[in-house]
């Protein structure tokens, strides 16, 4: 029987080996719990997660804010704003033949526990609301038509 002495994370176990037959070998060694020897373990950090590569965008066309109106000319001079995303109406705070400068909200919509304000587009009036507090709407539903 050989006796070794092993050092693991700063602990030492005595450690004695014996020849059990060819090639075999029985190892015995100095009793130790469980939780002592987890316990005195190193803990090791996960390696951090790669960081995806930056998309480029194209310079042709500028990508629109997730929450725009999509705005869509009628005849007449008419603006026809429809839902950029799904969700309920929360608040309908234009009113027909009411007047707006670029950059006002004219409506809030929830979505996915966010509310997001629908601005116009430009100065303009409120011809016609097409919708109501509380309806739910579907991207490309109409909301507004401005003149």
């Amino acid at each position: 029987m050989k006796k070794y002495r092993i050092t693991v994370n700063g602990k030492t176990f005595d450690v004695d080996v014996e020849e059990a037959g060819a090639g075999v070998q029985k190892l015995e060694h100095s009793p130790v719990s469980i939780p002592e020897a987890v316990a005195s373990a190193p803990v090791v950090a996960p390696a951090p997660a790669p960081v995806p590569a930056p998309r480029t965008v194209s310079a042709q066309a500028p990508a629109a804010s997730p929450t725009a109106p999509i705005p869509v000319a009628s005849a007449g001079g008419v603006t026809a704003m429809k839902s950029p995303l799904p969700g309920k109406i929360l608040k309908v705070i234009a009113t027909p033949g009411s007047s707006w400068k670029k950059g006002d909200t004219l409506l809030i919509i929830e979505a996915m526990k966010m509310e997001n304000e629908i601005l116009a587009p430009r100065d303009c009036t409120v011809e016609e609301v097409a919708v109501e507090s509380n309806q739910t709407v579907k991207t490309g539903d109409l909301l507004l038509k401005l003149a």
